[in-house]
């Protein structure tokens, strides 16, 4: 489980340290306070992509380490294992992940003090953690991920993955024999073409699928970035930095409605409403000054980000539409140039290879889609009582299992002995979702009749589902709860109590019914803000908890019977 976080200098973090619950962790605090930050720093520790604007302004580097307890039992074997063929082997009870970025663009992983490339901080987190962040469920409309979920619940990863290798060994030998035929003079000028193809490519270094995005939004903040400066400083001059300011003169007002509303109600509640007014102006005075101290105007960077766009429009247009489009075309382009040379007698053995590779598939294929459909079966059922839990009572869900048909297929059911079903780098099965809200609806694609409370509960019940069956030793939710509440709520709580008796459990919520759980040995933590420190995160004890769900049932005036409210929640909760 993972026992403690630190981060230093991240995002609006200055330095925090979080030592975690075993069982149910709740985070809470108010909109804007960092609570998602804590989940970003997370992910950052377990191999996600960094970048220099999570460095903290004034910083010149950030640094995020996360300790988790691993014991000798059978169930952390997976992670002995994975450490030892690693060269990473500890008889330690304890493994230590730290990830540090620093404003140079360098940065540094390392597991149990030894350094690592960053691809294996992600390899081992995701034996560690499964993080469900706030739009993790939109994932759940891409058709791609269904499979996914359905190969997690039947244990078919590693099928899978062999699959996905015989796949593209056999690509690989099929580009190889495009080239046998031709000739000499054809076969030079071809390899020359594809030198310098691939020269071009590689030199480009091609990492993030996302760049040219990130890169057209650097673009349009470093063109803008005086503009925007002069702009937001001005605003912030007029809220609280000139002689004359707003809030000063907000501050003379409220002390003249508070003299005065001790004579007339009506001005009381005028008062109440100005203050939530003026204290909102103080929060957005003090965004204000930091985003203002961090703009940067930097005609050089500038001039970077822009050569680099050329670059890559450049490369889209000659090679394809997307990073990953590219990056397809230079495999490709490299399984060429390797088989270009291939002599005839090479060709024949080349075809043989593949012959036995595709009998290899065939075999896998067959395999893997027995054992989906009768995993199917097993998830529909235990998926629809989760769902039953969680207030969706009528609702149906149906995995369904379809092969496709075509050219490129090599695959004959007997069956259907006049097509050729094709099989993917993953299988034949093209694997779908379909839900009706109740048992007369006509069943049809999850994308298209879920709404967002729907995709949360749906996704909360399939996790829950599959780690009974694939256990991961940590869990986070953030914002599981968005788009439920009232009765919904509590029973999205409930289910967060049945996750955390088998996994630890880290949620953040804004909800009081949620936040008001007191499952055994329940952490409830507060994020909050500070101008000098930043974000700043406490475990709260019983009587402080009385008082955060009274803010959040009551809002930032805490009132008597908020807090009676309070502790209702937590008596009847317990």
């Amino acid at each position: 489980m993972l026992s403690d976080i630190y981060i230093k200098d991240f995002a609006l973090i200055k330095e925090v340290r979080i030592s975690l619950g075993s069982t149910l962790n709740i985070i809470t605090g108010e909109t804007g306070a960092g609570k998602s930050i804590i989940l970003g720093a997370l992910g950052l520790v377990l191999g996600s992509k960094a970048t220099t604007d999570l460095i903290r302004s004034g910083s010149t580097r950030s640094f995020v380490e996360a300790s988790f307890i691993i014991g000798t039992s059978e169930k952390y074997q997976t992670i002995r294992d994975f450490l030892e063929n690693n060269g990473l082997s500890s008889d330690e009870d304890y493994l230590l992940l730290k990830r540090e970025i620093t404003t140079e663009g360098k940065g540094r992983s390392f597991i149990n003090a030894r350094q690592v490339p960053v691809t294996l901080l992600k390899e081992i987190g995701s034996y560690l953690v499964d993080i469900h962040g706030q739009n993790e469920h939109q994932n759940i409309l891409k058709i791609s991920a269904h499979q996914s979920i359905l190969d997690r619940y039947a244990q078919n990863n590693n099928k899978v993955e062999l699959l996905n290798d015989l796949y593209y060994q056999r690509q690989k030998l099929k580009q190889k024999l495009i080239s046998v035929s031709l000739s000499e003079e054809e076969k030079n000028r071809r390899l020359e073409i594809l030198s310098h193809e691939i020269k071009e490519i590689e030199e480009a270094s091609l990492e993030d699928e996302n760049e040219i995005d990130e890169l057209i939004l650097r673009e349009k903040s470093l063109s803008h970035a005086e503009s925007i400066l002069r702009d937001i400083s001005q605003v912030y001059s007029d809220l609280n930095g000139s002689e004359n300011n707003l809030l000063l003169r907000m501050t003379n007002s409220e002390k003249t409605l508070e003299k005065n509303s001790q004579y007339d109600n009506d001005i009381s509640d005028l008062l109440t409403s100005f203050r939530e007014a003026f204290y909102l102006l103080e929060d957005v005075a003090g965004t204000l000054r930091q985003k203002k101290d961090s703009i940067m105007v930097d005609p050089e960077q500038l001039s970077i980000v822009r050569e680099r766009l050329d670059l890559l429009h450049n490369l889209q247009r000659k090679y394809g539409k997307s990073i990953s489009e590219i990056k397809q075309y230079l495999e490709k382009a490299k399984r060429e140039h390797e088989g270009i040379e291939l002599s005839s007698e090479e060709a024949a053995k080349t075809k043989k290879d593949i012959e036995d590779i595709e009998k290899k598939m065939i075999e896998i294929a067959e395999e893997l889609s027995v054992r989906r459909r009768e995993a199917a079966a097993s998830l529909e059922e235990k998926v629809k009582k989760e769902l039953n839990d969680l207030g969706m009572e009528n609702t149906r869900l149906r995995i369904s299992i379809k092969w496709e048909y075509g050219e490129n297929g090599i695959y004959i059911h007997e069956k259907n002995p006049e097509k050729k079903y094709i099989i993917h780098p993953s299988g034949l099965d093209i694997v779908e979702i379909l839900i009706a809200a109740s048992e007369n609806d006509t069943l049809k694609p999850l994308r298209k009749i879920a709404s967002g409370g729907e995709m949360s509960r749906i996704m909360l019940a399939l996790k829950k589902v599959i780690i009974d069956t694939d256990p991961v030793f940590s869990m986070v939710f953030d914002e599981v709860d968005a788009g439920v509440g009232g009765r919904i709520a509590e029973s999205v709580g409930k289910k967060l109590e049945q996750v955390s008796a088998n996994s630890q459990v880290i949620v953040i919520t804004h909800l009081h019914q949620i936040a008001g759980l007191t499952t055994t040995d329940i952490a409830h933590f507060k994020v909050s803000k500070d101008v000098e420190a930043g974000t700043k995160i406490m475990r709260l004890n019983h009587e402080q908890r009385i008082q955060e769900i009274a803010r959040m049932v009551g809002g930032q005036e805490i009132t008597d019977s908020a807090i009676q409210h309070a502790k209702t929640i937590l008596n009847s909760a317990s």
